[in-house]
């Protein structure tokens, strides 16, 4: 996986996140304004219970996405038998 690619998972999962807490501020909005209770706790309770799922799982997303990408880079390297340098991906890897 290329940096470029690990940036854009990276970004993609952190943009539906945001589209989601967006979702949940509306659901916790309209299921508060139908609530007969205290309206602020019932936004609170779901805005917050809503919020920390969607945190958890991105973070998680994003430290898998970066834990399968590994230390991989891009370089350009002169190979033998080659005129110009060819553009090629290295990864380190543990084992």
């Amino acid at each position: 996986m290329t940096r470029y690619r690990e940036a854009l998972l990276v970004g993609l999962i952190r943009i539906v996140a945001n589209c989601l807490m967006i979702g949940a501020i509306f659901l916790a909005m309209f299921l508060a304004s139908r609530s007969s209770g205290n309206a602020t706790l019932t936004l609170c309770a779901w805005f917050f219970g809503i919020t920390i799922v969607v945190w958890v799982v991105a973070a998680y997303l994003i430290k898998w996405v970066r834990r399968k990408a590994g230390a991989s880079n891009q370089s350009f390297i002169l190979l033998p038998g080659n005129d110009k340098p060819c553009l090629v991906e290295w990864k380190v890897i543990k084992r």
